[in-house]
């Protein structure tokens, strides 16, 4: 892996990718978080970042590309950089995180979600900003004890009825043709974020 500086957060991650051109994928950053301390989760990545104080939620950090007219969407941004040529495809992140057995993999959590049913949109809660951010919701419910992981953290929203299921929102961005869904991508290695951009 190499080494250009320290990223201790997404999203001084996903800045520096903006801004200087040098795309770390999301699995080398959370490896060289883990690196600098005991970091298992993207939940346990999360709290470790809001306890040092370190990084803006990613809402913000989207919602800041934005602002700027770099991206909209989380896909977008990905889409982008594979555009780009700049990094693998966030279905290859996870699979080598998977590998190298550094964290749990968004796969396994995303097929228990489905399973029973209870998964919501990363995509509706960022662009509605009904809830807390991600960052907040999986530091707030582990703090007082409801969760440790992201789809519990995903069931308590899906309780107060804010968002609709990230499985859902693949599914529509995959209509109209813009990626496979990550559930797919995840289980079957299908192909990187589709052509159009539209």
């Amino acid at each position: 892996m190499q080494t250009v500086g320290l990223i201790h957060t997404l999203e001084q991650c996903l800045n520096r990718m903006q801004t200087v051109g040098l795309i770390h994928t999301l699995e080398q950053c959370l490896n060289r978080m883990q690196i600098v301390g005991p970091i298992h989760t993207l939940e346990q990545c999360l709290n470790r970042m809001q306890t040092v104080g370190l990084i803006h939620t990613l809402e913000q950090c989207l919602n800041r590309m934005q602002t700027v007219g770099l991206i909209h969407t989380l896909e977008q941004c990905l889409n982008r950089m594979q555009t780009m040529g700049l990094i693998h495809t966030l279905e290859q992140c996870l699979n080598m995180m998977q590998t190298v057995g550094l964290v749990h993999t968004l796969e396994r959590c995303l097929n228990r979600m489905q399973t029973v049913g209870l998964i919501h949109t990363l995509e509706q809660c960022l662009n509605r900003m009904l809830i807390h951010t991600l960052e907040q919701c999986l530091n707030r419910m582990q703090t007082v004890g409801l969760i440790h992981t992201l789809e519990q953290c995903l069931n308590r929203i899906q309780t107060v009825g804010l968002i609709h299921t990230l499985e859902q929102c693949l599914n529509r961005m995959q209509a109209v043709g813009l990626i496979h869904t990550l559930e797919q991508c995840l289980i079957t290695g299908c192909r990187p974020w589709g052509s159009s951009t539209h």
